[in-house]
């Protein structure tokens, strides 16, 4: 951890931390709302919000961000994770390594939220069918300390077996905060060379996590549909809805099949 964060009293830290948190939420979340006002003939879904859905998405935020801020920074107190060497290898091993890492914790994560035993947990954020850029982040307090766990569970783990990069951390964090927040806007930027079968391995379009919104079950993965293709929970029609959305037809219910006119 930078000598200047580890001087700091811990109340300082932990505005630090929220600072951090707080601004790429808010950088995220106009970039999102930018690209669905940039891009209205590519909208995933046409369908209204549900009624003050902008306002409760803020405040489950609001529990995200000071689940986030508390846990972080207590994290970073405490030294639960071990910090090495700071140079630009390390930093990208430690990206390399989290990045993919966090892909399978997370589909479990997800995975068992949908299990009748903790669903309740996850009712808040699947409150909205319809997503925003406000939803990626509108979540109960209990599904927030779920992602801790990946935030910076996952870190500590492996950080007992080497130590890793703060930067390399700090941007691994900053990648997931960036790409739950603009990922859920409710448009279809990708461009069609990135929607391939090949690519999605990866980064999947937006519409695929869409469809978990409006459908509830599948595509339980976070970034990339490994996950789901490895273990049977991919949507085989999400390629014709993503034409469809592409081609400028928005898909007007939430139970659009691949094999009609949404």
């Amino acid at each position: 951890m930078p000598p200047s964060l580890a001087s700091l009293p811990l109340a300082g830290l932990a505005l630090v931390v929220f600072a951090c948190f707080a601004g790429l939420t808010a950088v995220s979340a106009a970039l999102g709302f930018a690209l669905e006002r940039a891009l209205p003939e590519r909208r995933v879904f046409d369908l209204p919000l549900f009624p003050g859905q902008l306002r409760f998405e803020l405040l489950g935020n609001a529990v995200f961000l000071a689940v986030a801020t508390v846990t972080v920074t207590l994290a970073l107190r405490l030294g639960v994770v071990r910090f090495g060497y700071g140079g630009a290898l390390a930093g990208a091993l430690t990206f390399g390594v989290m990045v993919p890492g966090f892909q399978v914790f997370y589909w479990l994560l997800h995975r068992a939220m949908h299990h009748r035993a903790l669903v309740r947990i996850h009712r808040w954020h699947h409150r909205s069918q319809v997503t925003t850029p406000l939803t990626g982040q509108s979540m109960s307090v209990f599904e927030a300390l779920g992602w801790m766990l990946g935030y910076v569970g996952l870190p500590c783990l492996l950080s007992q077996f080497a130590p890793i990069s703060f930067w390399g951390w700090a941007g691994y964090l900053a990648f997931n905060v960036f790409g739950n927040i603009v990922g859920h806007a409710n448009v279809e930027p990708t461009a069609r060379q990135a929607a391939t079968r090949g690519a999605t391995w990866f980064a999947n379009p937006f519409v695929f996590h869409a469809l978990h919104h409006a459908r509830w079950t599948g595509h339980y993965g976070f970034q990339g549909a490994m996950m789901d293709r490895l273990l049977g929970t991919e949507w085989s029609d999400w390629p014709a809805l993503y034409e469809q959305i592409a081609s400028g037809r928005s898909l007007t219910s939430l139970k659009a099949r691949g094999d009609d006119q949404g």
